[in-house]
């Protein structure tokens, strides 16, 4: 059993309340009394040594190198890889044949992977696609418990791998960075593996299901799109448009997990000393008391920001800006390379079948070159 959090301001209150705790090593009940089995599907996210599974001093030390590696300048600095590798994919979808279905949520996959791996230093294009597969195994809500524990040793074989080799061959990259941290004592050697791991699932999936989210509603809305590319108006209208879709369909459906560290009084209920609780980011986008017609797609919503699709507090998102920047880059670039046109009824769409994303399975299109149009 976990409590539900559908509400904007009960959200709020518990993520910054000082008795709610991201460890459940030493808070979840359930799993301290071993009612949780080793098969249990989130346990790797939830009991792993990484920042955002601890609290206080040791949730300090252990995010402090990654808001080295993510501050506004560096992501910033990130800019050209991005557009290079976006630039690459396009090139890629601009020469399939006329009249072919594209897919885009394969293009949403094949960029921020290899944006995460870029900062990891890995090069191998077979290793990129893998750690992707593998950490969409995990998450998979049909995925059965053996091949959950084959993708997990799968990651973790991979992120030791990639630890021997840059410690045989330093590079200017986060890996390289965060063994650095390790040798001087900040980290210790499941924390740093830990870490990678955390953020090559954080940094693909969510991005990953940002930009198949983006595609469909902007499809959805043709009127909406065909503002956005008019022009019109000084401001770049694009950064609003990505707060409104992380609103209207967060990227990761929910936090896992929180738990009450001490009984807690909130809206006239008690949570119990030991309960998990589980903040619904996509419901807290469509909080009618949080925004005006929350079920309304709307490019131009100037309180879309105020959404929790990034969490809230001191477990904020760390790669939020990287997202943020790689959504901005890949939506108006495809938009204004291509016409594009949906192959499918996008209202019918499946969902991914996951234990937290949120995102279509496909992103079925057809794109005509706006240079061939003209």
């Amino acid at each position: 059993m976990a409590w539900a959090v559908t509400r904007r301001d009960v959200a709020d209150k518990l993520m910054t309340h000082p008795q709610i705790s991201k460890n459940a090593r030493l808070h979840w009940g359930a799993y301290l009394e071993g009612r949780i089995p080793e098969s249990y599907p989130l346990l790797q996210f939830v009991v792993s040594e990484n920042m955002l599974t601890v609290d206080g001093e040791d949730h300090a030390r252990l995010r402090q190198p990654m808001q080295r590696a993510f501050t506004a300048r560096r992501v910033e600095a990130l800019r050209p890889c991005v557009e290079g590798i976006t630039k690459e994919l396009l090139d890629q979808l601009d020469a399939t044949p006329p009249g072919t279905v594209v897919d885009l949520r394969e293009f949403a996959f094949e960029l921020p992977v290899a944006v995460i791996c870029e900062l990891f230093g890995v090069e191998d294009l077979q290793i990129r696609r893998q750690l992707a597969v593998d950490s969409g195994l995990l998450l998979s809500s049909t995925a059965s418990d053996a091949e959950r524990l084959a993708a997990q040793h799968g990651v973790f074989a991979t992120m030791a791998q990639l630890i021997e080799a840059k410690r045989a061959q330093p590079g200017d990259d986060l890996t390289t960075a965060l063994i650095a941290e390790g040798d001087s004592g900040n980290l210790s050697e499941e924390e740093l593996a830990s870490t990678l791991f955390l953020t090559l699932v954080a940094g693909h999936e969510t991005t990953r299901n940002l930009l198949s989210n983006a595609f469909r509603r902007l499809l959805q809305h043709p009127d909406q799109l065909a503002r956005l590319l008019s022009g019109d108006g000084d401001a770049d209208p694009w950064p609003t448009v990505i707060e409104e879709c992380l609103r209207f369909d967060a990227p990761a459906a929910t936090t896992v997990f929180y738990f009450a560290a001490r009984d807690v009084q909130i809206e006239g209920v008690t949570i119990r000393e030991g309960d998990p609780i589980m903040i619904y980011n996509a419901a807290i986008g469509r909080d009618d008391e949080a925004f005006v017609h929350p079920h309304v797609f709307l490019a131009h919503r100037a309180d879309a920001r105020q959404h929790r699709a990034f969490g809230h507090g001191a477990h904020h998102c760390i790669g939020a800006a990287l997202a943020r920047l790689e959504a901005h880059i890949a939506l108006r670039a495809l938009f204004e390379r291509f016409t594009v046109t949906p192959a499918a009824d996008f209202d019918a769409l499946a969902q991914v079948p996951s234990l937290s994303s949120n995102a279509p399975i496909h992103v079925p299109v057809h794109l005509a070159s706006r240079s061939a149009l003209q």
